[in-house]
Parts: structure tokens; C-alpha cells; sequence
């Protein structure tokens, strides 16, 4: 009997121990996590993702708003009209993979769904909708003389000095994706995926590393063949320890989460211990609380609702800078609406979006703030955004 176990141990487990060795030694030296890690990472979905990565712990606030809700449930309308079709509004939410969906309506919860599994409290990766919360934290840098927008980013982080042209990067080519840094916004599916220069700054332990060895330029920082690029948000994220001396996470946790009243505990992905947000993406927050930061819009950047109603989060000047498009083209989804963070819908409504199917919907003129979290694959996103304006309308 011991023959055969020696047989098994040298021919099958001594070389599963070595690849799996080999592995761990290479994803190191590429500055990914360990191999279970980067699996998980690799296939999570972003409700999946809050448990896989490393974060910073933004806490809850210590005067959290007290959400009053509707006693009579708003009625979703049971179909949506989008380009002459009708959709069936239940379906559109099923088949986008929808985990909560959350209207707030001057400030009391007027409809609520949260998925099997899920409920109020429970975090989900925003993705690209950390772009908002990143620009909300960085118009306070700039309020405060720490930063300014026509400044070159190496000011602010001298680490990237010898990357040729990143001396002619602004702050603000930053915000409003004009840098012309070349890392593609590419997200091929399965394994081809894992190494695109976009998905190691979402896996690795080091994205100061993967910056430094990816950036180059398509054309002349500020000229006309920009392209939407997630590099120009991490940069913008990185500025904060060299500023403040502090996280981007304890930053934005102390300006903003503390005085919009957020219920709950949210946190932001981190490269590794003591190392940088991802600032780009990967925040990772309850519904409820989006919608929070979503009423600040509605209160021309001031605290909207609860016991710091009236405080400002946004200065009159930067709350102007993110509710007017920069009029930039870029391609896709009404580019030439964005800036400093934000989408521009037509009359007046602001939308932050992420990659499978993440929004705050917000709606001045009705004092409506959606939020919609989601796994979504399908192919319905013109479909949801119709939704999501008609309901804001109450249509």
C-alpha cells in the first residue's frame, strides 16, 4: 500500500506543488496577488468583488440620515417605451441583473427591491461610479489651494517624471479624460483579459508599478484624439498622500461619507497595506448611501437631508465644474457629455455610471435620485437608461 501512495505523492502532488509554486512566483513577480486571489479577482462579478479585495475601511457616519420611506410604495410603471418598442419593466430589471434598485424622491425612499440574498446594507463595487466620489474628493483639494487644475500632474507625483509627456498632463486633462495616456479601456473575456494593462490596475499589488511600465500617448495631452482611459482617474487618486498625508479613502470617509449622514460602512480597493486606492473604480458602498451622495446634486452641493442638511460638500465653483460637460468627444454612450466625473443627460440630469450596469440616476427636476446596482451581461443598457429617465420623471 505504501508503494502506490509514494507513487501518487512523486508523480501527481510534487508536481501540481511545483507548478503551483512556479505560479505564486510569477504572478509576484507581475505584482498580482497569490494565485486564489487572482482567480477570484479574474472571475468575480462586482456584487462578488467587496469580499475579494484588500480595502480601506470607510465607516459609517456618526450622524447617519434616518431614510424616511413612503407608506404607500411607489408603482414602477410595466413598460418602458424605448425607440417605438415597449419593454417590460420587470423583466428589464430581471434580465440586467439587478440586486437592488433604490428611488428616492425629496428625500424619502418612495420604492425599494433588493434581490434574494440581499438587503440594505450589503456592499457592491460601483466600478466607474468611483469616478464621481474621486472628483467630489479632489474639488475639495482644489478649494483648498492644495492642487490646481492647471497644474502638471508630475507636481503632485514626481514618481512619474520620467515617463516622457507626463510633464504636459494637467489635473485637469485628468478629470476630464484629455490626457491622451495610451493604456487601452480593454476588457477582453476569459483568460485573454487577465493581463490587458486596464485589468492589471484592477488585480494588482502595485499599480504605481503598472503605471509606470504602461504609459505612453496616443497624441499631445489636451489636443483632439482623447479617449476615455480609467489610468486618468487612478493618477487622480494617487495625489492624495502626497497632498494631504493622508488616504484618498480617510479623505473622502472624513469630507464627504461623514457629513452626507451614510448609513452604512463603505470601502474603497487598495493595491495592498499602506499602498493606493483604486481610485479609478472599485468602490464599494450600500444603495441607500449612493443615494445619498446623489442628493448633494440636488442641493446645488450641499448636504441634502438629516442632521447636516445645509453643510457644503461641494463649493459652489466645483459643484458648477461637475454639472457642466467639458464637451469632449471620446466616442460612446454621449461622451461629449462628460466631465470632471460625470454624465450629462439631456434636461439637466447627472448620471454616474459603471461597467455591469451601475448608476446614480439623478433628476433635478423632480428631486429624484435612482440608484441601480447590477451584474449585468445583457445587452439592454440603451433600454435601462430609458428606464431610468422615465422613471425619474414618474412616467
Amino acid at each position: 500500500m505504501r508503494k502506490p501512495i509514494k507513487f501518487v505523492t512523486k508523480w501527481l502532488i510534487a508536481p501540481v506543488t511545483l507548478v503551483f509554486i512556479g505560479l505564486f512566483v510569477f504572478l509576484m513577480f507581475i505584482r498580482y496577488p497569490e494565485p486564489i486571489t487572482t482567480y477570484q479577482l479574474a472571475t468575480a462579478v462586482p456584487s462578488q468583488q467587496p469580499q475579494v479585495f484588500k480595502t480601506n475601511e470607510i465607516p459609517a457616519s456618526s450622524e447617519p440620515y434616518l431614510f424616511p420611506v413612503g407608506e404607500i410604495p411607489e408603482t414602477l410603471p410595466l413598460t418602458i417605451n424605448h425607440e417605438g418598442t415597449e419593454y417590460s419593466t420587470t423583466e428589464l430589471i430581471e434580465e440586467t441583473g439587478t440586486h437592488a434598485l433604490v428611488i428616492l424622491r425629496d428625500g424619502v425612499i418612495t420604492y425599494e427591491y433588493y434581490a434574494e440574498g440581499w438587503d440594505e446594507q450589503r456592499q457592491q463595487n460601483v466600478m466607474s461610479v468611483g469616478k464621481t466620489m474621486l472628483s467630489m474628493a479632489v474639488g475639495q483639494l482644489i478649494d483648498r489651494g492644495l492642487v490646481q487644475e492647471s497644474a502638471s500632474i508630475i507636481e503632485y507625483l514626481p514618481q512619474f517624471a520620467d515617463n516622457p509627456g507626463m510633464e504636459d498632463v494637467t489635473i485637469k486633462h485628468l478629470l476630464d479624460m484629455q490626457s491622451c495616456i495610451d493604456i487601452p479601456e480593454e476588457y477582453p473575456p476569459g483568460p485573454e483579459g487577465w493581463f490587458t494593462p486596464v485589468a492589471q490596475l484592477f488585480a494588482t499589488t502595485d499599480v504605481e508599478y503598472v503605471l509606470e511600465n504602461n504609459i505612453g500617448f496616443a497624441c499631445q495631452p489636451g489636443s483632439e484624439e482623447y479617449e476615455y482611459r480609467s489610468a486618468n482617474s487612478q493618477l487622480l487618486g494617487m495625489i492624495f498622500k502626497n497632498v494631504t498625508g493622508s488616504s484618498l479613502s480617510e479623505f473622502f470617509a472624513n469630507n464627504v461619507w461623514e457629513p452626507i449622514g451614510a448609513n452604512h460602512d463603505a470601502s474603497w480597493a487598495i493595491d495592498s497595506e499602506g499602498g493606493y486606492e483604486k481610485g479609478f473604480c472599485c468602490f464599494n458602498a450600500s444603495a441607500r448611501d449612493l443615494a445619498l451622495i446623489g442628493s448633494v446634486f440636488l442641493e446645488s452641493g450641499k448636504v441634502a437631508y438629516g442632521p447636516n442638511q445645509g453643510e457644503t460638500v461641494l463649493s459652489e465653483n466645483w459643484f458648477g465644474r461637475m454639472t457642466t460637460p467639458a464637451g469632449v468627444w471620446f466616442g460612446g454612450y454621449g461622451s461629449e457629455t462628460f466631465g470632471a466625473g460625470m454624465w450629462h443627460k439631456p434636461k439637466e440630469q447627472l448620471v454616474s455610471q459603471g461597467y455591469r450596469g451601475q448608476f446614480i440616476w439623478i433628476n433635478p427636476y423632480t428631486d429624484t435620485v435612482i440608484v441601480k446596482l447590477s451584474d449585468d451581461f445583457s445587452d439592454y443598457y440603451e433600454q435601462t437608461v430609458t428606464m431610468l429617465d422615465q422613471i425619474s420623471f414618474g412616467n
